[in-house]
């Protein structure tokens, strides 16, 4: 009885008849991607964090928003920073889902959403800052900026 290839036999060739697999074409070798570099990496996962944050504090300037339009409106000083400050609160809320956006095209090695969502968020976090005297939104703006530089190394601009 012959062995079979647990038992030292002769391995089993192709069928006869059966075609080969086709052999590389001569440009496929070097159709190879090269791999992301680590700098759009950074600013891909840079990009999910800073959408955290934004969502968190979008949150929070809407609830903080009608605390103070109902404040307003209880001592009817006539004023309307309680809709301003809502207004910035889904205004955050937008570019946090504009970062998210922009980190997955970043990891599909397409930047210019994330470039928009660190403009636009950096522009919302100074009109934080300003809001409320310099307390608030230092943390997002700050990530914002580190982006921008990771998605403007040149490793980056060249992917």
């Amino acid at each position: 009885m012959q062995g079979g290839p647990m038992q030292g036999g002769p391995m089993p060739g192709p069928m006869p008849g059966s075609p080969l697999p086709a052999s590389p074409m001569p440009g496929d070798i070097h159709m190879v991607r090269p791999e992301r570099p680590g700098t759009l990496t950074a600013a891909a996962v840079l990009g999910f964090v800073t959408a955290a944050f934004e969502f968190l504090g979008g949150l929070l300037w809407i609830l903080g928003g009608s605390v103070v339009g109902d404040l307003e409106d209880a001592f009817g000083t006539g004023t309307d920073f309680g809709t301003l400050i809502m207004l910035l609160g889904l205004a955050s809320l937008l570019v946090g889902g504009v970062y998210i956006w922009g980190g997955v095209m970043a990891l599909k090695c397409k930047t210019p959403v994330l470039f928009a969502a660190c403009g636009v968020g950096l522009v919302i976090n100074i009109v934080a800052l300003v809001l409320s005297e310099a307390h608030n939104g230092w943390l997002s703006a700050v990530l914002a900026i580190v982006t921008l530089i990771l998605l403007a190394v040149p490793a980056s601009r060249r992917f």
